[in-house]
């Protein structure tokens, strides 16, 4: 299959940061709070008035998205609720330039992204709320979509790629994608282009000119996706640190950093990019919690960056943990190894051990040498080259010190 540079290079990027903001946000109950909680429209829509975004920073947001380690950051530019974040140049009033913050809030995005040489990635929502010919007359709705995307290709510099969300509410409507992507092939040629589709059609490809398929709340099921054309289309999993997207002061069910890493890096073993979401809250400023969080996933992502962003998935099997993998780069494999536990005092902690194998299937290279790739610290291993079999000495994690999955790095002899 020919893989098109666009999508070798977002599959080069492998971690995004997701960011949800709009008018929701100053409710802090979540993006789906309008609906959910049938909120009047007309009710909703004077939040417009409160809309100042006198505390966001673009430059801060993809600063924290650098220092998590990603390479991409997507905003949404309209969500469901169908308030604009950008300048719609008289296509909407219902746009930030007509909210007492009037500031184009998507060009200090781009801008700062730029700036950062982080690429930006353009969520628009397809299903909206607030327009009535989504209902009434959706061929002028689609105009009027067309419109929206022609000013993002057009008024913001070179975009990474386009993420829609909202054709799984009308599955058999005739939404003139053709037409759609044809806007972002002829203005914008080395975008993405992602089109959600959903809880229930993850990894579906629903149109030849898709780049990536998506996984909502869920990482890949495979390494590859089921295309009947001869293009090759990248993964995309993405995940809320919560149970939502926008920002919700009252949640307290957060996921742990060890939980996310382990999906970083499983999304990773699956060749899937991995796209984690944060909201902000309602004056545009990032919540402390989820600096935190970004700051942790850096802390690992920077100790390992060489595995993470160059491995690529091999058929090399554990033995000992079914979570534990293998990637490749050139001659070094990257071992991925979970559950290690931390060594310790018994009166003090009781999970971890000196003696840690682990047993890999299918490695028929020579391997010189094995050491952690975070301090270089070497690891004794055994092989049976005739049979395939693999085994290190993992040990577990030094006291005060659990990176929750450490990764190994064997040298093939030449």
């Amino acid at each position: 299959m020919y893989k098109e540079k666009r999508i070798q290079e977002f599959e080069e990027m492998s971690l995004g940061l997701f960011v949800h903001w709009g008018l929701y946000s100053l409710l802090e109950e979540g993006e789906w709070t309008e609906e959910i909680n049938k909120i009047p429209p007309k009710k909703y829509e004077k939040l417009i008035s409160h809309f100042t975004a006198e505390e966001f920073s673009a430059k801060q947001l993809v600063l924290a998205a650098k220092e998590m380690g990603a390479k991409y950051v997507t905003l949404t530019t309209k969500h469901h609720e169908g308030f604009y974040l950008y300048d719609t140049k008289g296509l909407s009033t219902f746009d930030v330039m007509h909210s007492p913050a009037h500031r184009d809030l998507i060009k200090e995005f781009t801008n700062a992204c730029h700036e950062e040489n982080i690429k930006p990635f353009l969520y628009m929502a397809t299903y909206d709320w607030h327009d009535s010919d989504f209902e009434n007359n959706f061929d002028r709705y689609l105009k009027h979509l067309n419109q929206a995307i022609k000013i993002l290709c057009t008024n913001y510099g070179e975009i990474g790629g386009f993420w829609f969300d909202g054709n799984w509410e009308k599955p058999n409507a005739n939404w003139k994608l053709d037409e759609l992507y044809k806007i972002i092939r002829t203005y914008q040629p080395n975008a993405m282009i992602i089109n959600n589709t959903g809880l229930e059609n993850r990894g579906k490809l629903i149109n030849p000119e898709i780049d990536a398929v998506t996984y909502e709340q869920s990482v890949a099921d495979s390494n590859t996706v089921e295309n009947k054309n001869d293009k090759y289309v990248a993964k995309e999993s993405s995940m809320t640190i919560n149970d939502h997207w926008g920002w919700a002061r009252d949640d307290l069910n957060y996921k742990t950093v060890a939980q996310i890493i382990e999906k970083i890096c499983q999304a990773k073993n699956l060749k899937s990019n991995f796209l984690l979401n944060i909201g902000l809250t309602g004056n545009g400023s990032i919540p402390q919690i989820f600096k935190d969080y970004l700051h942790a996933i850096g802390i690992w992502i920077s100790k390992n960056k060489a595995a993470y962003y160059h491995g690529n998935p091999t058929n090399i099997t554990s033995k000992s943990n079914k979570k534990d993998f293998v990637l490749i780069e050139n001659n070094k494999l990257y071992i991925f190894l979970h559950d290690l536990g931390v060594v310790g005092d018994e009166n003090v902690i009781l999970t971890g051990s000196n003696t840690n194998p682990r047993s890999f299937i299918n490695l028929y290279h020579k391997i010189e040498s094995v050491h952690w790739i975070d301090d270089n610290e070497p690891l004794s291993f055994m092989q049976d080259l005739k049979e395939g079999i693999f085994t290190i000495n993992a040990k577990g994690n030094r006291y005060g010190r659990n990176l929750i999955v450490r990764i190994a790095c064997a040298i093939i002899s030449k």
